[in-house]
């Protein structure tokens, strides 16, 4: 053992050496494979924060949340009372607590607030910052517990923060304690500020308390000896009302010990994401690789030395396995270090591409280096040093057994293969990621670009997020009516954008058509500028009685009534009365975006305070008339505690339809220039030492009379030979990929295997392997063969 650590230390010794007698190369290879490693790594600690960190509470594996499921639907928000009832359980539940969350205000920016019981802080025991915890006996004295996070943004840490006073949408509050860093609630995003449910309802949303409001999400701790199954079967008769009174329901209690549970539907949605950046750290190891390759090519001699003294060959390997751990080791610490700096810099560009209203509400989890990040990057290191040294430790120490034998020929022709090998994978690994990138970069453009019929400047979506709906929409739609500040509005079973509309089967003379149905007012088409084409609008008297007519788009007129005038038209919903067109309106796109357009529409007439009137919109009589400031204060007329409002501009609505496509597109475009890049300088270091080892045949060649251009030419077309081989490889992948891809995700205006997308990404991989062996085989040209002759 001893003998054997002490060789350890020789060979680490020597390697340190070697590395910093050869800085540019220790450089070189270090920050290509920590590009690598630091991508990795920060995808790694994203998927660490929001999939394997448990929640920072005690004993998180035994937290259980509750769910209903029904015949049409599933959820989980149940009762007041209910959670009473099962707090009461005590045979079944240790302990019971009860969560919702709601939106406030504070001095102009909007805070996450978390409603819980009093059980909520003695059932999870979190860690404390300052402070106390809300407990039992707070009620009536409005405490609050506010985030570490929202403690910096709001308070700089002020030590003195506790017994501060804290306004939240108009109602004061007093603060009795800061969380600690590591817990910001029971869910995948962050809260800022923790209320006693009874004491938020009591002042600001009465309706909470209501009988029949379903807003509670229920988490439990089961009482020793007794088993999930168990505690489902009991309490199922006690919630059997819990989804809207549908007896055919059922409870289920799941484990919820972390913000998103991993399944292996997760895992294979979140696969090609992984696979991409483990591309390119193959990418980085290939190039490494080829480097190492060609250097261990280049010490040949002194590896021969070391044979005939007696050196084993298996010795050999351990050094230059050493040497490649040193480097990999220095990788890991620059890539960790990189991927700090980089999580810091995406999460700032994430924040500042989004749309304002989404950035203002947004909450990230902390992306903070734990264990599992260590040990991940402790693994992928290693990984990555038997990707890119084992081969070429091997192969070196062949080649220089061979060299002492007299085969130096054949060892060099080994060697020119493994170096050809490696290239063609870089070119085959550029053009899986190239090929993509440029496949989502174009649907990108062309969904950003896409016409969705309609005008959706300065147009405000206003949807009530809790309370009576119908009577909420009818007080906006009061203020809306006498604000000069308003063009038009209109009220609408769902606004556009906020997901496809649910869809009818209209039936007429033989013909069936699945088509999109929204109740509108009859000033929708105007405040949308939605032409209608044929016929005339709804009259006021139909829309609130919602009455048996219609308007249809002109895609549902053709597959209905093609060649026939379709006003006066009658139509029928199954099981329904007969509906009469009264008119047409031109084609639009209301769902989502990357759907393209809609088969047909159908738009029913409703007003406000009409059962189907649910959602508002708003457009302003001047440009940007109804900001966030302007529009908090009409409101604010509407309701005591306009929070129950969700406002968004419809431009911004459709920014977020598009937003996760056009951050894949970016996101692949970075991956696929970066493999690119390690593509080009694993090319351009390959050809170089590769034209090193062959000065001796390129000097005779030169002394036979071969031209300048005819080395050029010589050595462009085996990089050609070699990028044919990649491109062949990588084409067939990045289309297995695309159809892949294509057939899990399908939207109407994205169509992933694009003929353009394969032609542009031939072209850049080609190109850039062309630019990485011309100046080699340059240099390779003007080599004198007198020089290189008389050397030999």
């Amino acid at each position: 053992m001893t003998t054997w650590l002490g060789q350890l230390r020789q060979d680490v010794q020597y390697g340190w050496r070697t590395l910093t007698r050869n800085p540019s190369f220790a450089t070189t290879t270090v920050l290509t494979l920590a590009i690598g490693l630091a991508m990795t790594t920060g995808v790694f600690t994203v998927f660490n924060a929001y999939l394997l960190r448990s929640f920072a509470v005690r004993d998180p594996g035994g937290l259980h949340q509750i769910a209903w499921h029904a015949k049409d639907g599933a959820g989980r928000g149940l009762r007041w009372e209910d959670f009473e009832a099962l707090r009461a359980r005590r045979d079944l539940f240790d302990a019971a607590l009860a969560q919702t969350t709601r939106y406030v205000s504070h001095d102009g920016r909007v805070l996450a607030t978390e409603l819980v019981s009093d059980s909520y802080f003695r059932m999870l025991e979190p860690a404390l910052a300052r402070g106390r915890f809300l407990q039992p006996g707070d009620e009536g004295t409005a405490a609050v517990v506010i985030s570490y996070q929202a403690w910096t943004s709001l308070f700089a840490r002020d030590p003195t923060v506790i017994g501060r006073p804290i306004e939240l949408s108009g109602h004061r509050f007093t603060v009795v304690g800061v969380l600690g860093e590591r817990f910001a609630g029971l869910h995948a995003m962050p809260r800022d500020v923790w209320i006693l449910f009874r004491d938020y309802a009591a002042v600001a949303a009465p309706e909470l308390l209501d009988a029949e409001a379903r807003a509670l999400d229920v988490s439990v701790r089961l009482a020793p000896g007794v088993t999930r199954n168990q505690a489902q079967a009991v309490i199922t008769p006690i919630l059997v009302d819990a989804a809207a009174r549908q007896r055919q329901s059922w409870i289920e209690l799941r484990r919820h010990d972390k913000p998103t549970p991993l399944s292996f539907r997760l895992l294979a949605i979140l696969s090609p994401v992984f696979a991409a950046f483990a591309l390119v750290l193959l990418a980085g190891c290939a190039n490494v690789s080829s480097v190492m390759l060609a250097r261990a090519v280049a010490r040949q001699r002194e590896i021969a030395v070391r044979l005939s003294l007696g050196a084993s060959r298996w010795r050999i390997i351990r050094q230059l396995l050493t040497e490649a751990l040193l480097i990999s080791g220095l990788a890991g610490i620059t890539g960790l270090a990189v991927s700090v700096v980089g999580l810091r810099i995406a999460t700032s560009v994430f924040f500042s591409t989004l749309p304002a209203s989404l950035a203002a509400i947004l909450r990230t989890a902390p992306l903070t280096l734990d264990y599992r990040v260590f040990l991940f990057a402790l693994l992928a290191a290693g990984l990555s040093t038997l990707a890119f040294a084992l081969v070429p430790a091997l192969q070196a120490s062949r080649f220089a057994i061979a060299g002492s034998l007299g085969a130096h020929a054949a060892s060099g022709r080994r060697g020119s293969r493994l170096r050809g090998a490696l290239v063609v994978a870089q070119i085959a690994i550029s053009l899986l990621l190239v090929v993509p990138a440029v496949s989502l970069a174009r649907n990108g453009f062309r969904v950003r670009a896409a016409d969705v019929g309609f005008d959706i400047t300065d147009v405000i979506s206003i949807n009530v997020r809790q309370g009576d709906t119908a009577a909420r929409v009818r007080q906006v739609a009061d203020v809306l009516a006498a604000e000069p500040r308003v063009e038009r509005f209109a009220v609408a079973s769902d606004n556009p954008f906020f997901g496809p509309a649910p869809r009818v089967v209209l039936e007429s003379g033989g013909h069936r058509l699945p088509t999109p149905a929204t109740f509108v007012s009859p000033e929708y088409f105007a405040t949308l500028r939605i032409p209608v084409t044929r016929g005339r609008l709804f009259r006021r008297d139909e829309a609130q009685s919602e009455s048996r007519v219609a308007i249809v788009s002109a895609a549902t007129a053709r597959a209905l009534w093609p060649g026939q005038e379709p006003v006066g038209q009658v139509m029928r919903i199954a099981g329904e009365p007969e509906i009469t067109v009264i008119g047409t309106c031109a084609d639009v796109i209301s769902g989502l975006v990357i759907d393209g357009p809609e088969p047909g529409h159908l738009y029913l007439p409703t007003a406000a305070g009409a059962r189907h009137a649910v959602a508002v919109l708003a457009r302003a009589r001047l440009p940007h008339g109804l900001a966030p400031a302007p529009l908090q204060q009409i409101l604010n007329r509407a309701a005591a505690e306009p929070q129950v409002f969700e406002s968004i501009p419809l431009e911004e609505v459709r920014s977020l339809q598009i937003y996760p496509f056009l951050a894949a597109s970016s996101i692949g475009s970075l991956l696929g220039a970066i493999a690119l890049v390690l593509s080009i300088s694993g090319l351009f270091g390959a050809l170089t030492y590769s034209l090193t080892q062959r000065s001796k045949e390129i000097g005779i060649r030169v002394a036979l009379g071969a031209t300048a251009s005819a080395i050029v030419s010589m050595v462009m077309r085996q990089t050609a030979w070699l990028a044919g081989l990649g491109s062949i490889a990588g084409l067939a992948g990045a289309f297995a990929l695309l159809q892949l891809l294509g057939s899990a995700i399908r939207f109407g205006a994205v169509s992933f295997t694009d003929a353009l997308a394969f032609v542009i990404g031939l072209a850049l991989v080609t190109f850039a392997a062309g630019l990485a062996a011309w100046h080699p085989a340059r240099r390779a040209a003007r080599i004198d063969p007198a020089v290189t002759l008389r050397s030999e």
